[in-house]
């Protein structure tokens, strides 16, 4: 039966959580350097800053089942892993981050589900999709000579959009079917629908079309049994991409080969995978929560046909592009077993949600499997819009795993939300001048402004991305060397194996004379990277100068 919560007027909450919905799915800005994600990350930190705020002041108890303490279990594996870490700063941010998605889903399963039902959930899902969808059809029309893979839409990166997508169609298609008659949000769903099906094909993000495929063919086989006559229209997503797939590669010939792509499994993520398991092999205990770009060129098998992707002097490998690899070799091989619970007992229990529940629950079991799918070829829970999305989608499958099967009240035990304060005033101060700090330092860099460069620094030291850029500026725009070399020491204790960070201090070293450090830092780049040809025509330099033969 359906619930009259939302008709009888929506409070507050439902409202903010709307509205964050929409603005998460279309805010940028080119104050940042990453101007898609960065905004997104603000009203996503002050959304659980207000929502935490709303959960003590309404002295929300937070329930710990076998999930609860799972979660725990990972969170200390997250503390641990820092004894391991090279920069804390940045795996400081990532549990911080960590420990207010967790609360927050705990405080819409506890406080919000079970008031506005999944009614909400749908409307969020349709307000932001048909708001995303106006930006897009404009950006085609007025802006499309400015398209490319980082700015695809308005989730910038390509594959941005397709993390969020593997939520909203399905749920698109469970809030379209939940109507039962034409109205207002029946007709917004189907032409959001429409659009993001167009943006999925034309992005061809092949992570997420497998990842419905997989979802449906899941869903097709749970419920043959159970409902014969109605199993078939379980396949809905499935026949419109192949519908437009088929319409789109008449008249694209790039569709045509994503098609193939798609029809091969060409993920070109291989080399990276086994590149990453070697890491996980070498560091059984993981190299720190969120340090995998910090460490990962040691083992990327630079100068080789096995080398990993995106790794190298000029380019930046942020993740491995597999949500439990990051994990695995992160958190050690117990905190990529303890993660890999927590993922596995969210299916099972969105499977028992399919199984005994509606026809709703059937199509968010298609949202889970194509969210956890893809996040095994993606940065999905790594970019605000996907764990935004993300933490809506599985907060209310595990409230309706609850409503539906509930759980033994001897398995959980409460903990008050008196400690909140505390966690705010920590998470509000991080995060604000956090991104202060990625503003003066975007700002600085791009003007020349060394005063904004300084400031970014007070507020985050360990930011190695500013810290290379001040280089740059130094060196490039300044003509200071000595600044320059002074930013790289700084930089480098972050960064040790940045590739163009080792020459770059090797070269200015060499330039000041101080020939023995150019030699330290090009044998141990050479460790990682021996048939770097620069890093040994300056190795040569260097010899000369400290009259030691040339080593071959």
């Amino acid at each position: 039966m359906r619930s009259n919560g939302m008709s009888a007027g929506v409070p507050w909450t439902g409202v903010l959580i709307i509205l964050v919905s929409v603005l998460i799915s279309i805010v940028s800005s080119d104050a940042f350097f990453y101007k898609f994600d960065v905004p997104k990350w603000i009203v996503f930190d002050l959304f659980i800053c207000a929502s935490l705020a709303y959960a003590y002041i309404k002295k929300v108890d937070i329930e710990i089942s076998r999930l609860g303490w799972l979660c725990i279990a990972l969170l200390l594996l997250m503390f641990v892993s820092l004894l391991h870490a090279v920069n804390h700063y940045e795996g400081a941010a990532f549990i911080l981050r960590y420990v207010g998605s967790v609360l927050l889903s705990y405080y819409l399963l506890k406080n919000v589900w079970h008031r506005y039902g999944v009614e909400l959930l749908f409307d969020i899902v349709i307000f932001s999709s048909i708001i995303f969808s106006l930006f897009y059809i404009e950006s085609r029309i007025n802006h499309y000579e400015l398209i490319h893979v980082t700015a695809f839409s308005s989730f910038g990166f390509v594959n941005n959009l397709g993390q969020v997508l593997n939520i909203w169609l399905p749920v698109l298609v469970a809030a379209i079917l939940y109507q039962g008659k034409l109205n207002a949000r029946s007709v917004l769903g189907t032409l959001s629908f429409i659009v993001c099906i167009s943006a999925l094909l034309e992005s061809g993000t092949r992570g997420t079309i497998l990842g419905l495929f997989l979802g449906e063919a899941i869903l097709f086989l749970l419920v043959l049994n159970k409902l014969k006559r109605q199993a078939f229209t379980y396949l809905v997503i499935t026949a419109s991409l192949i519908v437009g797939g088929v319409a789109y590669s008449h008249l694209s010939d790039g569709m045509n080969e994503k098609l193939q792509s798609i029809k091969n499994l060409e993920t070109g993520r291989t080399e990276l995978f086994a590149n990453t398991f070697d890491m996980i092999l070498d560091k059984p205990l993981g190299v720190g929560v969120n340090n995998f770009e910090y460490i990962h060129p040691k083992y990327a098998k630079l100068g080789t046909e096995e080398k990993s992707p995106m790794v190298g002097e000029k380019m930046v490998l942020k993740t491995p592009h597999n949500i439990l690899l990051k994990f695995y070799s992160e958190t050690g091989w117990l905190g990529g077993v303890v993660f890999s619970a927590i993922l596995a007992l969210i299916l099972f229990k969105s499977m028992v949600n399919a199984y005994y529940g509606n026809q709703s629950d059937r199509w968010l079991l298609v949202a889970v499997v194509s969210t956890l799918f893809h996040s095994l070829f993606t940065a999905l829970f790594l970019t605000p819009g996907s764990l935004f999305f993300a933490t809506l989608l599985f907060s209310f499958v595990l409230y309706r795993n609850k409503a539906l099967v509930g759980e033994k009240t001897a398995s959980m035990q409460f903990i008050s939300f008196n400690f909140l304060p505390v966690l705010l005033i920590i998470y509000a101060g991080f995060f604000s001048t956090n991104h202060l700090a990625n503003y003066y330092a975007h700002t600085g860099y791009v003007s020349g402004n060394q005063v904004y460069m300084q400031r970014s620094f007070e507020l985050n030291p360990y930011d190695s991305k500013a810290l290379f850029d001040y280089y740059v500026l130094q060196r490039h725009f300044y003509k200071d060397n000595e600044k320059a070399l002074s930013a790289l020491e700084r930089f480098l204790p972050l960064y040790p194996y940045h590739t163009g960070g080792l020459l770059a201090s090797a070269e200015l070293m060499i330039q000041r004379h101080d020939y023995a450090g150019a030699m330290n830092k090009l044998d141990f780049l050479l460790t990682f990277y021996p048939d770097l040809t620069r890093a040994h025509e300056m190795k040569a330099i260097a010899q000369k100068q400290l009259g030691q033969p040339a080593s071959l």
